[in-house]
């Protein structure tokens, strides 16, 4: 009896696989993307300059001095890179879009948005009865939100909203920040015309917080909801501040005592400057030496900007990796196993999908670095982001164990 059931058990099990067929094997690269909707068209795309112009009385009213937004009843459509990501916890539900003429908020309810939006992902917006208006006066696009005092303004649009009223067009494309001020020089951006834009500002420091007992740290990690925020030396505190979320993963982590380089989303909050760091790479030394000056390949090893396999094999056989995280883009070539016991795996990265020229990925970490569960997470074929240390284990570059995947597809 008891091989009978299992002889019962294996045929189910066959006969689901086989209805299955060859199509469940792998991932059609040519398919929809599977978030948004498919169905919109790149028609009556305007750029985002021309929107904010067009509803620029509403972007520039205060919502309690009047009507601070307004609906789109015609069919106007724009296109944007996202700048943003929510993957260490300091955006909240927003995404900061961008094209060459400027620079919108979209306010989406909805957390991990990263894991479909990442940075570089180009996205057409049908903007047909949602609204167009501010908040802090910053150009928003959301739906009407009343707060508890009664006061309606331009605030998250649902989830399912959102998502049909976008479209994904490409992803990996390349998003630089433009300088925003080097120093104690003034700003050329203009408030009404640039917020929400990837800026970097240069070789300034941290002052203080406007927080009691916050001295050393981005945020208040024990604080619960609220944010901290600080000034620069080199800059007016009425006009330029780095607001970071108790809620940050980084939020009690040491601000830096010398002179960085800043990357963020500059986001406009009435007549001030909030800068809004990503993640901790968006703050680096100012005047920091190039790790990957003169190695071949691309990338930074930033999540904006991953290192290819090109680059990454190359920094690995340097000998000068130290015991940085740098992420790291590329398609599964090879998979030596999924141990479902340790909950890792140790699988090959290449830049076009081929073993020829492969880097090892050892002991790794699934998605956000949750264990493995199942051998069939990870595939040939599939795109993956990475994060972990590069290393030379007796003649081999690899990725240490520990590190984890930050997006798959």
């Amino acid at each position: 009896m008891k091989n009978l059931k299992y002889f019962m058990m294996a045929a189910v099990c066959g006969l689901f696989a086989s209805c299955m067929g060859d199509s469940y094997a792998g991932t059609d690269e040519t398919a929809p993307a599977p978030y948004g909707n498919n169905g919109l068209e790149e028609t009556n795309v305007i750029s985002i300059a021309q929107l904010k112009n067009n509803y620029a009385s509403y972007i520039s009213t205060d919502y309690r001095d009047g009507n601070s937004y307004a609906q789109v009843k015609e069919d106007i459509k724009i296109k944007g890179i996202v700048t943003s990501t929510d993957v260490q916890g300091n955006i909240y539900q927003e995404i900061a879009l961008q094209d060459e003429t400027g620079a919108i908020i979209a306010a989406v309810a909805q957390g991990g948005i990263y894991g479909y939006l990442p940075v570089g992902t180009q996205v057409l917006v049908s903007l047909k009865d949602l609204y167009i208006g501010n908040y802090g006066k910053q150009a928003e696009i959301g739906v009407p939100t009343t707060n508890k005092n009664g006061a309606t303004y331009v605030g998250r649009m649902s989830r399912a909203t959102w998502d049909q009223h976008y479209k994904i067009l490409s992803t990996g494309n390349k998003v630089e920040p433009t300088e925003f001020a080097v120093g104690s020089n003034a700003t050329t951006w203009d408030i009404n015309q640039d917020g929400g834009k990837l800026g970097i500002i240069r070789n300034v420091s941290f002052k203080s917080s406007n927080a009691a007992g916050v001295d050393t740290t981005y945020a208040n990690a024990n604080g619960g909801a609220g944010s901290v925020s600080w000034t620069l030396n080199e800059q007016d505190s009425k006009t330029v501040i780095v607001y970071n979320s108790n809620f940050a993963d980084f939020a009690n982590s040491r601000i830096p005592t010398g002179k960085v380089n800043i990357t963020g989303i500059f986001k406009r909050f009435n007549n001030q400057w909030e800068i809004i760091i990503r993640t901790l790479d968006d703050v680096q030394p100012a005047g920091k030496v190039d790790p990957f000056a003169g190695l071949p390949g691309t990338g930074d090893g930033t999540q904006a900007n991953p290192l290819d396999i090109t680059r990454a094999l190359a920094y690995a056989n340097s000998g000068k990796a130290d015991a940085t995280e740098y992420y790291i883009a590329g398609i599964i070539s090879q998979i030596d196993e999924v141990s479902l016991s340790y909950g890792n795996a140790q699988y090959y990265l290449s830049n076009d999908g081929k073993t020829d020229t492969q880097l090892m990925v050892f002991r790794g970490n699934y998605l956000d670095g949750a264990k493995f569960t199942a051998a069939d997470q990870i595939k040939v074929g599939q795109k993956v982001v990475i994060l972990g240390k590069l290393k030379l284990y007796n003649g081999t570059p690899e990725v240490d164990a520990k590190n984890k995947i930050i997006s798959i597809k």
